[in-house]
Formats: structure tokens, sequence, C-alpha cells
């Protein structure tokens, strides 16, 4: 930290024969050097030596004192936190000796949200969930302060999302997973029936996401970000693999396999549901989340191959492929109990 030293009373002669005291901040702890520190005073060292920070100069900073080496040092309760400190040795009959210490200039904002999945610029009524991925992890416990669906006049769309505490993020906590709250798509609930749909059919929203959401090193985004995107018709029909349409690869290339879905698929399962069994590769996924790409590691070898999709893979809107995300028991048709479709292939 940068100090800022005050300039100290006239010392009694107790310190007529020494260098004035001098107060440094070392490893965490403030301490007083240059001043004989033989007994504890009756009013404990708190009467002599007390931290503030410059934001609540009020209370002073809690934690405990103990001489070491000669000097008389405090150990703050907590780390010392990004604030200015100031602290104050006044022992009996001397004028007070200050000196405050400014935060050092922290690290600059770098991180950015990157993308908010899915991307397309029409989004079903019902759709089920958001993926907000950043260039670097970030901090957890402070998403629903930093996140706001707004609808076309710019209000806050309420309980939109499933506000819960146990934050969904990958691994890295790069990747935030937002629900919207599944109890206003499910049809016949009670949010469903008092609320309706978060998302309205012909209407326009934005997803707001404000720069004072805190990365992993505890500094605010770069900038923020927002989303817009409008309301289409309700999608519960099952995304069934007999109507993708594959583009076969030719033989002795590495040209990518690509699969076209009729329509948008989740993003984050859609990478690892599908896969190409004996052949090891690349996955990319485009098109607004309506294209597969598998591009192999070695060049293709002629004749048949097979493309396997986990049943529990879903689109935007939370449908499985064997099963709907809101069913209606009255009408719903059974869908085979498989946990695999498989689609086949000709290497050209």
């Amino acid at each position: 930290m940068i100090l800022r030293f005050c300039a100290a009373a006239v010392l009694t002669a107790l310190f007529a024969a020494a260098q004035p005291p001098s107060i440094h901040l070392q490893n965490g702890a403030f301490r007083v050097a240059g001043a004989p520190f033989d007994a504890e005073p009756v009013e404990g060292w708190v009467s002599i030596f007390r931290v503030y920070t410059t934001a609540d100069d009020s209370q002073p900073v809690m934690g405990s004192y103990a001489v070491e080496n000669g000097d008389l040092v405090f150990h703050p309760r907590y780390p010392v936190s990004r604030v200015a400190y100031r602290a104050v040795f006044a022992p009996p009959g001397i004028g007070p000796i200050t000196a405050v210490f400014d935060p050092p200039p922290g690290p600059e904002p770098s991180t950015r949200v990157e993308q908010i999945y899915p991307t397309a610029d029409i989004l079903p009524a019902n759709t089920l969930k958001l993926y907000i991925c950043f260039s670097a992890p970030m901090s957890k416990g402070e998403a629903w302060s930093h996140i706001r669906l707004l609808d076309s006049d710019g209000r806050q769309v309420k309980l939109a999302f499933l506000e819960i505490e146990q934050e969904l993020w990958d691994p890295d906590n790069r990747r935030l997973t937002v629900l919207f709250d599944p109890g206003r798509i499910k049809r016949g609930l009670v949010p469903a029936l008092q609320d309706g749909l978060p998302i309205r059919e012909g209407q326009t929203y934005t997803v707001m996401i404000d720069n004072g959401w805190h990365d992993a090193r505890g500094v605010t985004l770069a900038e923020g970000f927002h989303k817009i995107f409008r309301g289409g018709p309700v999608d519960r029909d099952l995304p069934e693999p007999r109507l993708w349409k594959v583009q076969p690869p030719h033989s002795g290339t590495t040209e990518p396999l690509v699969v076209d879905f009729p329509k948008p698929m989740d993003w984050a399962l859609v990478q690892r549901m599908i896969r190409v069994p004996g052949v090891n590769g690349a996955v990319s996924i485009s098109r607004n989340e309506t294209e597969w790409r598998f591009t192999p590691a070695a060049p293709w070898k002629s004749g048949a191959g097979s493309i396997v999709a986990d049943n529990a893979l879903e689109d935007v809107s939370g449908n499985h492929l064997n099963r709907a995300f809101d069913v209606d028991l009255k009408t719903a048709r059974t869908a085979p109990a498989t946990k695999e479709s498989v689609i086949p292939f000709t290497v050209r």
C-alpha cells in the first residue's frame, strides 16, 4: 500500500533520544516501531493504538495486539482488504502519530461476457434455460444481483428466473446455467396459472447483465452485456432424430460430418450427448445451435457409420428426444424406453 505519513506532534522526553515512532503495514498487520513497549497500559493497547478504515472512521477495526521484536503489532481479525486504512498511535502526553495507507492500484477489469445461449433472435415462449459464458472464472453468490429480464418497456419481468441459492456453475466457474422458473412453464402448476409464461409470444425482451458482477479475482466486469430476443410460439414437440438431416463426409478426408436440426438444441448438452462410435474428433455447434459438426482427428474410412445420440438430449424448451418437458397426460404418446437413438450414415 502507498503510505501518506502525517506530521507528528512534539514528543516527550521519553522519546527524545530516539527517532520518532513510525507505523508500517507489513504482511497484513499494522506495526508501530521505534517506541518502548515494556508493559501494556491499564486500559489495554487499544487505548494508544487504533486502526480504522477511512470508509468508516467511527469504529476501529477489530483484531488483537502483541509485542513482537520490540514493536507493537495489531493483527486485524479479517484480512486486509482493498480499502484505505488510518492507523493512529497516541501514547499519553504525545500528540497522535497518524499514518494513512491507501489501497494499491488493482488489476484492470478484463473479464467479459462472451455469449448468452441460446443465440437465436426468436426463442420459444417456454424456453427453459440460458447459458451465460464468461471469458474468465467468476465469483459465486452474486448472480441474482446482476441479471435481469426486461420487457419491451424496460420494466423488469418479476419472478422470471428460478433464483436458487446454489448457483449452477460449470467446474471452471465460467458458464452459469440460468433456469426460467419451471413452475411458470409447466401447465397446471400454481405459478403458471397465476403468472403465466415468463416469455410471451410476439413480445420483445432483453437479458441485461450489469458490469458490477465480480470475477474470481474480485474485479468487476470490463463491461455489461445484453441480449435482445423476441418470444416465439410454445414448443412442446419432441426433437425427433428421424427428422435430422445428415451430410456425410468423403473418405480419405477430414471433412466434418454435419447434422442439421429442424430447431435449436440445448447448446451445452448437444456438445457431449452426440457421438460417433469408434472415431475421435472435435465437435462444434453453429447456426444458432441448429448445426452439429464433427471433425475427425484422422481421415475418414469409407463404409457405414453411425451417429449415436443420448435420449436425454434436449431442445431449448427442455424436450428430450423421447419425452416432452411439459406433458399433457391425456394426450401424451408413449415413447420408446431406450437410452439412445442411432442415426446411420455412409462415408462416400
